[in-house]
Order: C-alpha cells, then sequence, then structure tokens
C-alpha cells in the first residue's frame, strides 16, 4: 500500500481540479464553429444559411395527423398557449384576424408598398373597389364595416395575398398549412439567445408539454429549426462525451489491467492522463475564453495518446528505477511527442474555430501528459508485474507496407476528384437526418427554393436595396419567358425612400380623393371613408417606413432574414420559387447587367470547402515537412529516416484510400486525423527503430508498442462509435491508422 497512497493522492487532487473547471466552464454549442472561415461575402451567406443566420431564433413547428379543420382548431389554441409562455417572444400561425399590430402596420404602409397608384384611383377602378367592398359587407355584415372605412379599394387584402406569393402555405380556416393541406404550421420567436442551450431547451420542453395537453392523440408535433438543432447537438455532444468517456475508460483499464496487474502502476499511469485534461482545458479556455461541448467529447481521445507515455516508462523498466528507465527512453518518447504536438499545432492553426480548439486542448493536453511521465519517478509507485516479454523476432517484410503505400496512391490518383468530398454539412455538428427534416420543414413553411438565392448588395442599405428593386423588374420579365414562377424579396415590405416618396406622391390628394370615392355611385353614404382619408394624411406626413417599421410583427423576421448587415455594406437575398433552371436564370441576369448574382448554396459550399481545404492540406503538408526534417535532424542518416517514415507513410496512405472508397471522399476531418496516424504510428516506428540491437529492450519495446495500439486504437475506435458525424470519421480514421502503424511497425522495419 505504501506505493499507491502518492500517485493516488496526485490523481484525486487532478481530478479535483478537472471537475471543478468542467463545472465552471462555459460550453459553447455554435452549430457553425466546425465550418471555415469565410472569406468573402459570397461565402458568408454560405455559412449564414448553414448555420441558421438570422433566422436563428425561430422554432417551425408542424401538426400533423388528423382532418385539417381539427388541425387548424389546435393551431388556433397552441398559439394562444404558446403565446404566454416563457422565452416566447412571438407566434405565428397565418392566422392574422387577431393580430391587430400587424393589420395596423398593413394599413399604415399600404400607400407606400402599393405600386400603380394611378391606375388604382382611376374612376373605374374605384367603382370597381368599392362594388366588391359592397359585396364584403353583404356576406360579413357589420363585422366588415370598420374595415371598409378604412380600406374601400381593398389594399390590405391584396398587400397580404401579395406578401404570401412564392409561399408554398395554404390556409385552411385561417391557420397556414403546407402545400398538400396535411400540417398545420407555426412559427414561434424565441426570445433567448440563439445558443442559449439550457434556456432554449426548456422552452422546447414547453411548447411540446403544452402540445400534449392541448393536442388529441391522433395529432402529432414536430419541430424544427437552429434552435432544435442546437439543443439536439448539445445534448448529443454531451451524451457522446459521457458515453464514450466511460467505454473508453472501461476499455483502457482492461488493456492496462492485462499488461500491467498491478493497481499502484494503474493508478500512476492515470496521473499524466489528468494532468493533460487540465493542462488541455486551461489552455483553451486562456486561448478561446469558452469551450465548444464537442472539445469535450474529442478530449477523452488524450486518454488513448497519452497513455502511450506511461506505457513506454513501465513497459521499458523491467525491474530498473524508473528515474534511469526516464533517461533512456527520453530521445525516442521526445521526438514522438514533439512529431505529435506538431500535428496537433498545425489543427490548432485551423481556420476553424471549432478544429482550432480541438488542436490546442489536444496540444496542451499531450504536453502536459509528457511532463507528467518525466516526474512520476518522484510518485514512487509500485513496478508492474514482470511478465516475460515473447522474444520471437518479428517478421521483416519491408516490401510489404512499400508495395501497399504504393497500391493506395496509385488508387488515390486514378480516383481523382473522387477522393473528395466537399459536403458542408459533413463539417457540421449536426446529424444530417436533422438537417434534412428542418429543410423540408423551412420548405413547408417558408416556400420557395432551398438551395438558391439572388443577392444583390450595397454599401449602404438603400444602395442595396435599390440593386434589389432593379432586380425584381428584371426578374418580372424572367417570369413572362417562364424562367421563374416567383420570388420574396425585401423592398416587397421596404422599398427604397425613392420608391416609398414616388408611391406617396402619386395620391391624389385627401380631398381629390374624396371626390372620387363619393363620385363612384356605389351605394355607401357620404363621409363613409374618412377614416381611409385620414390614414392617407397621415401616411404623407410620416412619409417613408423604415426598416424596424416592422418590429413586433410576423413580418420583421421575414425581413431580417432577407437584409444581412456585412463588414463592408449591405445584403439583401431574393428568394426565388419554381426556379426549373437556374444556369438559364443566372445567365439571363448576367446579360441584362443585374446588380445581382444567383447564389447556388450547394456549389457554393463545395467550392468553399475545396478552397479551404487546400489551405489545409498545405498546412498539414508544412506540419508533415517539418516532422519528417526533425526526424532526419535527429537520426542523421538518410537511410535510418526513410526506415522509420516507411510504416507510419504506407499506414497513412493505406487507411487514406480505405476512407476515400468506404466514407464517401475524404473531408478536412479526415485530413487531420491521416496526420494524427502519422504522429502516432511515427512514435511506434521510433520505439522499434531505436531497440533492435538488444533483443532484452526490443522485446520490451514490442510489448509496450502493442499495449499502446491496443489503448490508443481502441479509444479511437470507440470515438468512432459516435453518433456526430466529425468525431465518428475521426474516430475510425486514426483507429485503421494505428492498426495499420502497428502492423507495419511490425514487418516493414528493415533490420
Amino acid at each position: 500500500m505504501r506505493h499507491i497512497w502518492r500517485p493516488l493522492l496526485a490523481l484525486l487532487l487532478l481530478a479535483g481540479a478537472g471537475a471543478l473547471a468542467v463545472s465552471a466552464l462555459e460550453l459553447d454549442y455554435r452549430l457553425d464553429a466546425f465550418l471555415p472561415a469565410p472569406e468573402t461575402a459570397r461565402q458568408q451567406i454560405v455559412v449564414d444559411q448553414v448555420s441558421g443566420g438570422s433566422t436563428a431564433r425561430l422554432i417551425l413547428a408542424a401538426v400533423d395527423g388528423e382532418d385539417p379543420l381539427a388541425m387548424a382548431e389546435t393551431s388556433r389554441a397552441l398559439a394562444e398557449r404558446w403565446r404566454g409562455l416563457k422565452g416566447v417572444e412571438r407566434v405565428d400561425n397565418g392566422d392574422w384576424s387577431r393580430q391587430e399590430a400587424l393589420l395596423d402596420k398593413l394599413m399604415q404602409a399600404r400607400f407606400v408598398l402599393a405600386g400603380d397608384v394611378a391606375e388604382r384611383v382611376t374612376p373605374e377602378a374605384v367603382a370597381e373597389a368599392l362594388n366588391n367592398r359592397l359585396a364584403d359587407l353583404t356576406v360579413a355584415g357589420r363585422r366588415a364595416e370598420s374595415l371598409i372605412a378604412r380600406d374601400p379599394l381593398g389594399m390590405v387584402e391584396e398587400l397580404a395575398a401579395g406578401l404570401a406569393e412564392g409561399r408554398q402555405t395554404q390556409r385552411i380556416d385561417g391557420a397556414w398549412f403546407d402545400a398538400a393541406g396535411e400540417r398545420a404550421l407555426l412559427i414561434v420567436h424565441s426570445s433567448h439567445a440563439p445558443y442559449a442551450i439550457d434556456q432554449q431547451e426548456r422552452l422546447l420542453e414547453a411548447l411540446r408539454s403544452s402540445f400534449t395537453d392541448i393536442a388529441p392523440d391522433r395529432q402529432r408535433l414536430e419541430l424544427a429549426g437552429a434552435p432544435v438543432i442546437g439543443v439536439a447537438s448539445a445534448t448529443a455532444s454531451r451524451s457522446d462525451a459521457l458515453r464514450l468517456s466511460l467505454w473508453g475508460s472501461a476499455l483502457l483499464l482492461v488493456v492496462l489491467a492485462f499488461a500491467w496487474r498491478s493497481v499502484s502502476a494503474i493508478i500512476a499511469g492515470a496521473v499524466p492522463l489528468a494532468f493533460g485534461v487540465v493542462c488541455g482545458l486551461t489552455v483553451t479556455v486562456l486561448a478561446f475564453g469558452q469551450v465548444h461541448g464537442l472539445t469535450l467529447a474529442f478530449g477523452f481521445t488524450l486518454l488513448g495518446v497519452a497513455l502511450d507515455y506511461p506505457v513506454h516508462l513501465f513497459g521499458h523498466a523491467d525491474r530498473r528505477a524508473l528515474s534511469a528507465t526516464a533517461r533512456n527512453i527520453r530521445a525516442p518518447l521526445l521526438l514522438g511527442v514533439t512529431s505529435t504536438l506538431i500535428a496537433y499545432v498545425a489543427i490548432w492553426l485551423s481556420d476553424s474555430p471549432g478544429l482550432a480548439q480541438l488542436g490546442a486542448f489536444s496540444a496542451a493536453g499531450l504536453a502536459g501528459a509528457a511532463l507528467a511521465t518525466q516526474f512520476l519517478p518522484a510518485l514512487n509507485p509500485a513496478l508492474p508485474r514482470r511478465v516475460e516479454p515473447t522474444r520471437v523476432s518479428p517478421f521483416n517484410w519491408p516490401a510489404v507496407p512499400l508495395l501497399l503505400g504504393l497500391a493506395a496512391l496509385g488508387f488515390l490518383v486514378w480516383q481523382g476528384e473522387a477522393r473528395w468530398s466537399h459536403d458542408l454539412s459533413r463539417l457540421s455538428p449536426i446529424d444530417r437526418s436533422q438537417i434534412a427534416a428542418d429543410r423540408e420543414l423551412r420548405a413547408a413553411v417558408g416556400g420557395g427554393e432551398v438551395r438558391h438565392l439572388i443577392a444583390t448588395s450595397g454599401e449602404t442599405l438603400e444602395a442595396a436595396l435599390e440593386a434589389s428593386e432593379q432586380t425584381v423588374e428584371l426578374l418580372e420579365s424572367a417570369r413572362e419567358q417562364g424562367l421563374i414562377e416567383g420570388w420574396q424579396a425585401a423592398t416587397e415590405l421596404l422599398p427604397t425612400e425613392e420608391t416609398q416618396r414616388h408611391r406617396l406622391s402619386a395620391w391624389p390628394t385627401a380631398e381629390a380623393m374624396r371626390k372620387r370615392l363619393e363620385s363612384a355611385d356605389s351605394g355607401f353614404r357620404s363621409g363613409a371613408f374618412e377614416p381611409f382619408l385620414a390614414d392617407l394624411d397621415r401616411a404623407r406626413s410620416r412619409g417613408p417606413i423604415s426598416r424596424n417599421f416592422w418590429d413586433g410583427t410576423p413580418l420583421a423576421a421575414r425581413l431580417d432574414s432577407q437584409l444581412t448587415k456585412t463588414a463592408t455594406g449591405w445584403n439583401t437575398l431574393i428568394q426565388p420559387v419554381g426556379l426549373s433552371d437556374a444556369e438559364t436564370l443566372a445567365a439571363f441576369l448576367a446579360r441584362n447587367d443585374a446588380p445581382a448574382q444567383l447564389i447556388d448554396l450547394a456549389e457554393g459550399s463545395q467550392a468553399m470547402v475545396a478552397a479551404w481545404r487546400q489551405e489545409a492540406s498545405l498546412s498539414l503538408g508544412l506540419a508533415a515537412a517539418l516532422i519528417v526534417l526533425l526526424l532526419w535532424l535527429r537520426l542523421r542518416h538518410p537511410v535510418e529516416t526513410l526506415a522509420v517514415l516507411l510504416p507510419p507513410a504506407s499506414a497513412v496512405l493505406v487507411a487514406a484510400a480505405t476512407m476515400s472508397h468506404l466514407d464517401g471522399g475524404l473531408t478536412i476531418v479526415h485530413l487531420i486525423g491521416l496526420l494524427l496516424t502519422a504522429g502516432i504510428g511515427l512514435d511506434f516506428a521510433l520505439f522499434s527503430r531505436n531497440f533492435r540491437t538488444d533483443p532484452p529492450a526490443a522485446a520490451r519495446s514490442r510489448r509496450a508498442i502493442n499495449t499502446c495500439a491496443a489503448s490508443t486504437g481502441g479509444v479511437f475506435l470507440v470515438l468512432g462509435q459516435s453518433t456526430i458525424g466529425m468525431l465518428q470519421m475521426l474516430g475510425l480514421t486514426v483507429a485503421l491508422g494505428i492498426l495499420l502503424s502497428w502492423l507495419f511497425s511490425r514487418i516493414g522495419l528493415p533490420r
């Protein structure tokens, strides 16, 4: 027992410090954290759309499972109940009849939003409009009197229909439904910050609970939107961090119990791991201010990688003093640690903030674990029970990894561009099925294309809106040619000031308008439309409306999603509807010198990923070159250097070819995994090569490498079982690479 208390005390202190640090952490769950940093305005639009953009507070809801009238009733009841929940700013379900604020805004804005004023106020047009209102009055009775008095020309109804143009929604019994009439649709505006995960999670639970209380058993509720995805991503991260850590720890315990058969050694071996975790958390918080949830889920892989250091220390001791063993293995251990650190630092320098956090956490953690390993002798742990190592010499077939590596390289070259994956969604921590469900429901609620956008820009908001109006004029011609069916543009809610002033000036004075209404001989009494004339006077006095005019109405979110402030000015987005041939429309816009560009989000994201991959490949390639240079400087012999490089290099090539074929192409995450494979495989090769002339030491080294391969490879294999695509890709890539590195280090080192 005298050998246990020191390492146990150190482990408990470090575990307490780590637990305290984790409890005080501010966790980050941003959905775009692992996406490449946008470098252009067009790339910023792509990233905004992938990560939720200005709609990041919207929760989309769909109710299905019963006849439409019953679902419409549930929609109204839900909207009423949800509006009273804490954290709900507004609920929209298409029923504007009770939204007096919206109706009043439409009344105020109709004079600057309606075009063709001259045609609208001709005696014939006025007479026709009043006849229609008289018919409405006959049907609706006195309930419609006040509305007709304020809107004798029926402009509000026309505006509402125009604003809905391009939507695939329809109204059934006053509630929004999808195009098929099978689901009632609602939009909840959360008042919480987009990634305030705890608050959003409580809000989602309240929404679902309210639905359970109100809706019949036959109806179902589906929620989507950035808050829903964010909560699901955070839940998956927390679950994976706990589940994978438990499985990884159990695996390591089994491996070490079999390899060392000493409780004291196992406790002492855990000290560098705990110290590494504390170092990783500290450096990440100091460098980034917070830690992403996936960083913690990934961080447990330190259990496998950092454990290699005490494994080598104890494995090479063989009843000798640990301090002497530490000095004996310091050179190859330091070289292996440095090469792996170079790989992690390269990741730290990534343009993606999330990947940079992973690199920082891992680099600091490994450095701390390596440093703590050097001080393990001071804890005076009991050495592992001696197990006679197998003294059978490994096979000496260096041609095998060489030939396999060349074959893998040839396969990658033969694949061409197919060896790469350009799918930006694979770099997001979101489950791809969730992305698909969100896009489907977003399309049902908002209509229009989910892949294409038409973007205009300007140094000022007015300039961007002017470009949007010019583009809309061209789209009218495109619609006549059958290139597009419709669109939704910001200028439908916020025309330029010049356009608004022009429309206001086109309206007759209140006195002239009164004469036209009274001369229509419609059957309405004299003076019935004074509220309308008063509105006209107020509109002329107020002048153009501004961007914040729509605040507090369901239309504010739509306008915000179409207007984006950038570092250089403003972007406006036009959402096309019924776009059958994107290339033809893009050519039409270019041919007519439109101040806009058609953005294919899928194509744009692919180009963005390709450019980022090229930059990342260059930095990772430089890291690999630095590792080779470091190795050559240490060994000082070209043949010796090549002999050590052959196993890990072949393992990297074979792993790359395998994952490219089986995993639908390589991503930046695969490249990072391959670089980690190179660093770990180099560690195996160094220890195999360093002690080859001393048979007993070589046998001990092989046994230590076997333990390292089982622990590290096993941990990454556990990571490969993650439900998060990024972690799964990384785990499986490194696990395969470690297996190949171990195998090639056994058979591929020339003697």
